[in-house]
């Protein structure tokens, strides 16, 4: 029992710990102990107030001691729950928790207690299961039913999750905790519109919250709207979030809008910030990959592994610069990253594409190629999950579409002052990076890589069409569009031209011809099969979801072809096809022919482009900064297992050496 000056003690403690005085409330829980030592209540309190404090060590023998003092009493048993839990002892924390709801089967707050405990050991089914003993038993109550979502959630359930949640956000609509649950949700189930409904509400109703803006940034960037994600990111970052690790989050963000000078300030600012910070390590390898710094990529690259071995960005980087040799640890921690079978597929998938690499390097096709399709299995299923599966059907369509809509192209203006937008387009992998670079070296030429403003564009036009090509767009409508492809363009005092090498604008070719009637188009066009086993070994953003099988990938260049046979015919003088096993054999021909396509007079630089310090934000940025020799493929090297693509590249009409339509049984002659 508490004597009358110990009870006092205890009454002071407690309002000095109300007043928020924890040192204060603590003098007068050791002097209620001093007054009363073997009171089980105030050495409950007394440890209880040590932990609180942070201070383990001092509380344990008071909590065990309150427990020895009365075994009956339930709250020292709790105390002595949480004093387990915080010394890491979390299944001895469980044990002492489980033996009260034994006694109390109906406390309500035993089970909330027992899910918190058995979700920190990780037991996410058992801890739900928990939550909704204690959510039945106090019904109405939305942080039971939170805790309940979340756990469940965390099981592997989101839908139930979800339902559970709704039950939640109903008693407490608003809540920060909720809101934050229903985005891990969408963005899991990658729902990215209602991510953005989620993050818009959450934003609106606390602007000043970092959060919403971070999901913001995050469905915008998983939908394509780059620019737009990287205006979020800064409102995230100026709310609070301006990590190391956050800032390198914004600075891959950057890379993938092709925004070099942004992503190198904010990777400088989050090596200022954490100089061992693994995140941040990788995505400077990866820009210095881009910027022709092959020794800085690989210090990068390795500084990363070794700051976070599992990081599977840094693995590309290595693989890339390095050929595909590194060394046998190297080697060992990459197989063993590829193989986890615990490790996310979004890990997974670049360490298997990585590893494949270098048992390619070695000269192992069989090895090379197994590997490579378990990365594309892999990315097929998440494809399918995230209902982004390769549909033919569709695929034809918008084909067809896009040939019914632009029958004829818009005529041609003579060039002016202002720079002209050249166009380097084809399918991936098939040598748009290379011409890039021979034209980009021109003194006179602004090289800028793979621009989104096209794609952008040809989203919005898609959306909004009825089917009558441009026709229906509106003056103002194009203007803005021409405003937009020009926006953020470097300087162009004293350019001639413009290139934009975003190879999916193949499909823009219409598009693209009535908004710059003055535009030139070099198709380049390579070997389908080369192109195609190319395609099926490199990992592509997940919207490429016809990469990931060798039949879809054949039929997908078949309709590529097709169109391109088409916008030949409609462009005519305007459009250059350019085969690749021609350039890379005479390289000293073809690339003078290419400048005159151009309207560029030859310049000895366009020869020595390897030699250029510009980015090559692509796949090919190591490749393209090495002297172009004889054309040498890899298919007959994969010959055993290429039957799909190539029975599909037949099946769709395509000429298997130099990737043209057929048309009516005859290949389209290049231009």
């Amino acid at each position: 029992m508490v004597n009358d000056r110990g009870h006092d003690a205890i009454e002071l403690g407690h309002a000095a710990r109300r007043g928020g005085r924890p040192d204060e409330a603590l003098a007068h829980y050791r002097n209620a102990v001093a007054l009363a030592p073997d009171s089980a209540e105030a050495n409950g309190v007394c440890g209880l107030m040590l932990l609180q404090m942070d201070r383990v060590t001092e509380a344990a023998p008071h909590l065990e001691r309150a427990v020895d003092l009365d075994p009956s009493l339930p709250a020292a048993h709790l105390n002595l729950a949480e004093l387990r839990a915080r010394q890491d002892d979390v299944p001895g924390a469980i044990r002492v928790v489980e033996a009260l709801a034994r006694e109390t089967p109906d406390a309500w707050w035993l089970q909330d207690r027992l899910g918190e405990l058995k979700a920190r050991a990780q037991h996410f089914p058992e801890a739900a299961a928990h939550f909704r003993d204690a959510a039945t038993r106090r019904p109405n109550d939305p942080a039971l039913l939170y805790k309940w979502a979340r756990a469940t959630f965390d099981s592997g359930s989101p839908a139930q999750a979800r339902a559970i949640l709704d039950e939640a956000a109903r008693l407490a609509p608003g809540h920060e905790a909720i809101l934050r649950l229903y985005a891990e949700i969408c963005a899991a189930g990658a729902d990215w519109d209602g991510l953005a409904r989620t993050a818009g509400a959450w934003s609106r109703a606390q602007p000043q919250h970092p959060l919403p803006w971070m999901f913001t940034a995050t469905a915008q960037w998983e939908t394509g709207y780059l620019a737009q994600a990287m205006q979020s990111y800064r409102e995230f970052l100026a709310r609070g979030g301006s990590s190391a690790t956050n800032l390198a989050t914004y600075g891959r963000l950057c890379l993938a809008a092709l925004a070099y000078d942004e992503a190198a300030r904010a990777l400088d600012e989050a090596e200022r910030q954490d100089p061992g910070c693994a995140h941040m390590l990788s995505a400077k390898a990866t820009l210095a990959m881009f910027g022709g710094r092959f020794d800085d990529a690989l210090a990068y690259a390795r500084r990363a592994l070794a700051a976070d071995p599992r990081d599977t960005a840094a693995f590309r980087v290595l693989v890339q610069v390095s050929g595909g040799r590194i060394a046998p640890d190297e080697l060992a921690q990459l197989e063993r990253l590829a193989e986890s079978p615990e490790a996310k597929p979004e890990a997974r998938i670049p360490a298997l594409y990585a590893l494949a690499d270098c048992f390619d390097a070695q000269g192992d096709a069989d090895a090379a190629f197994a590997a490579y399709g378990q990365a594309n299995e892999l990315g097929a299923r998440r494809a399918h999950d995230q209902r982004l599966g390769y549909d033919r059907a569709e695929r034809r369509r918008q084909t067809d579409w896009l040939m019914a809509s632009f029958p004829a192209a818009a005529p041609a203006t003579a060039a002016g002052t202002a720079a002209v937008p050249i166009f380097i387009v084809g399918m991936p992998r098939s040598g748009t990076t290379l011409v890039e670079s021979i034209v980009g070296a021109h003194s006179r030429v602004v090289a800028c890589g793979e621009r989104q403003a096209m794609r952008s564009i040809m989203q919005e036009f898609v959306a909004s069409s009825s089917g009558r090509g441009m026709r229906d767009v509106a003056e103002s409508t194009r203007q803005r569009w021409r405003e937009a492809f020009w926006r953020e363009l470097p300087d162009l005092s004293g350019a001639l031209a413009v290139t934009d090498k975003n190879p999916w604008n193949f499909d823009a070719l219409g598009v693209i011809l009535e908004l710059f009637p003055q535009a030139r188009v070099i198709h380049v066009r390579r070997n389908p099969v080369e192109t195609g086993l190319s395609i099926f070994r490199n990992d592509f953003p997940k919207f490429a979801s016809f990469a990931h099988r060798l039949d879809d990938i054949g039929h997908f260049y078949g309709e590529y072809a097709r169109l391109m046979a088409h916008w030949q015919d409609v462009l005519r003088d305007r459009f250059m096809t350019l085969q690749y096993e021609d350039l890379v054999a005479d390289i000293g021909t073809a690339a003078p022919e290419l400048l005159r396509f151009c309207g560029l007079e030859w310049q000895d630089a366009c020869r020595d482009f390897a030699s250029s310090q510009r980015i090559i934000g692509t796949l090919s940025a190591f490749q393209a900064r090495q002297p172009v020799g004889g054309f040498r493929g890899r298919s007959a090297r994969y010959a055993r297992h290429l039957a799909p693509l190539i029975g599909a590249l037949r099946d769709a009409g395509v000429d298997l050496q130099t990737g043209a339509y057929k048309k009516n049984g005859e290949p389209k002659l290049a231009v």
